[in-house]
């Protein structure tokens, strides 16, 4: 809330909107002045499109340094689940799981590992970026005489899922927060600048809103950067199963399918590549290139060795999957190891799914030429803290100069369409209504993945609800490994207070090349309060407003319960 006492006059950041002259549409290669007044700005539709831009550009750039905040550089969103762990015993992420002690009377969360923001929520940050979409839905409101009326449909349904897709951020890591859909000026407006807190399903309620409204102005197509109809009804359709609404998640991922649109791309590993960049799976992506947005994907995420020397050797391997992650991965008859007769726990590696070689670099596989045994695996500088690293999205053509410059482009999909065929499986699941379609959704990821079909794995055709849904969320971890979802879907399942509550655990090789389990560190999820991130108490200090809702059930004095 500090942001909108301080921002009394809204500037375009220039340099910000730089960044996103490598996308696809060409409206976004317009040079912007190097200071422009608000007529200016929305003079004519070229002008107005840097602003909208300025929005697009605050993205979090999930696995580069595209975004001016530059969001998670050598820490990572995914190395708060059990998925993985950093290989830096000093990053945000390994040590504030250990005890996960923060409080509400410092900065948090905010937490900063060498000036890089760990997480992708900030409070503050996120009402700057809401600011932004306002600012321009106002604006071209304002100025609607200059445009063309199919440029205002399309332009402010675009600004109208950008501000959606902040507040799912907020709704996500704090539940309810103010609404705020208008520019504020304390010097104009006074008190008026404050807004209570909305509860979370009126949070939920208005993104939903936000999104039907967007979608019904989008464009009906693959994105290249921008939004689409198929985007904002993904969207949608998650935020709807985060808060629970399974009816309306189920119907929104059919009127996703039925767009007719998207599709699952033929090879798994391979949509992941910067050559497969906006595919037929991909609904919406943060764009990155060679020049402004590199991701930092195979220097920092991929493995250490001889794929990775010199300079850039202590900066990968940041992203280690857990044995936990490795176990969950099906045999190649399509069932967990402990159901399977292919499992021998003396060859752990043998007769696995695809998808597991696919994604994972264990003791004995071949990765760019290399062949990883325990003596590179386990014992290299900083340490490997699992016996593993990730393999799924890595491009093993990159040289030692490429890593150690971030000459990589490869995307970032926030949603693809593999997880509306699993949300729609998930919703119909929840809501006990097992039928063809529920099976069909979650076989059409599995037989992409190269796995059998349910009805073949376990020979049988009928699953009743909770052998389902244990089947669905185990897909769903294996599908998304590494994308940076499993932490949320442990929120919503609320299962994280067991979850996170594990030894994260890898496994090492002996002298006598036996497998030895090894605890990588104790991690503690207190139920009480980490199901949200506390609210920085100077930001409800400033804003009296958001004690009004102290009901002692979703806000305690304005604050998340436990803090």
């Amino acid at each position: 809330m500090k942001t909108i006492i301080k921002l009394f006059v809204f500037s375009v950041v220039v340099a910000s909107m730089a960044l996103f002259t490598a996308c696809t549409d060409e409206s976004l290669n317009v040079i912007p002045k190097d200071s422009i007044t608000a007529l200016t700005l929305f003079g004519d539709e070229k002008s107005a499109d840097l602003n909208l831009m300025d929005v697009y550009t605050n993205l979090p750039d999930m696995e580069g340094q595209g975004n001016p905040d530059a969001y998670f550089q050598y820490d990572n969103w995914e190395n708060w689940s059990d998925n993985t762990v950093s290989n830096f015993d000093w990053a945000t992420s390994f040590v504030a799981t250990q005890e996960r002690s923060m409080g509400a009377d410092v900065y948090n969360p905010g937490w900063y590992n060498h000036s890089y923001p760990a997480i992708p929520f900030i409070y503050d940050r996120m009402y700057q970026y809401i600011r932004k979409a306002n600012f321009f839905i106002e604006n071209v409101n304002i100025n609607a005489s200059k445009f063309s009326d199919n440029w205002k449909k399309t332009r402010l349904a675009e600004a109208r899922f950008l501000r959606a897709f902040y507040y799912h951020e907020l709704l996500m890591a704090y539940g309810g927060v103010p609404i705020i859909e208008k520019t504020l000026n304390l010097a104009n407006d006074g008190a008026n600048v404050f807004y209570p807190r909305s509860t979370a399903k009126q949070t939920s309620n208005f993104i939903i809103s936000e999104l039907k409204a967007a979608a019904a102005d989008l464009p009906n197509e693959v994105s290249k950067g921008r939004a689409t109809q198929a985007a904002a009804l993904t969207l949608k359709a998650w935020v709807e199963l985060f808060s629970k609404n399974y009816a309306e998640a189920a119907n929104t991922c059919s009127d996703i399918m039925n767009l007719k649109v998207h599709g699952l791309f033929p090879k798994y590993n391979d949509q992941f590549m910067a050559a497969n960049n906006n595919n037929v799976e991909s609904i919406f992506a943060y764009q990155h290139d060679l020049v402004n947005k590199k991701t930092m994907r195979s220097a920092y995420y991929g493995p250490i060795g001889v794929y990775n020397t010199s300079s850039t050797a202590d900066r990968s391997g940041a992203m280690q999957p857990t044995q936990s992650l490795v176990d969950e991965y099906k045999m190649k008859d399509g069932l967990p190891k402990e159901l399977s007769p292919l499992w021998d726990p003396s060859k752990p590696y043998d007769n696995r799914e695809p998808r597991f070689y696919a994604s994972i670099i264990y003791n004995g596989a071949i990765f760019a030429g290399h062949t990883y045994s325990s003596t590179n695996l386990y014992n290299v500088p900083r340490g490997i803290r699992t016996g593993y690293f990730r393999r799924k999205g890595i491009d093993p053509t990159m040289t030692t100069t490429k890593l150690g410059s971030f000459i990589e482009a490869s995307n970032y999909a926030y949603f693809r369409y593999a997880e509306v065929l699993l949300m729609y499986a998930e919703a119909k699941i929840e809501l006990n209504q097992i039928d063809n379609t529920v099976i069909d959704a979650i076989d059409q990821v599995r037989v992409r993945g190269g796995i059998p079909k349910l009805e073949i794995s376990y020979n049988k055709s009928s699953f009743g609800q909770d052998e389902l849904r244990q089947i669905l969320r185990s897909e769903r971890r294996i599908e998304f490994a590494f994308e940076q979802k499993r932490y949320w879907d442990l929120i919503r399942w609320r299962t994280a207070e067991i979850v996170l509550n594990q030894p994260y655990m890898g496994l090492t090789v002996d002298n006598a090349g036996n497998y030895v389990p090894v605890m990588v560190k104790t991690c503690s999820f207190h139920p009480e309060k980490n199901y949200l991130f506390p609210i920085y108490k100077a930001w409800i200090d400033i804003n009296p407003k958001m004690k009004v809702q102290n009901d002692g059930i979703e806000f305690f004095n304005g604050q998340n319960p436990g803090y």
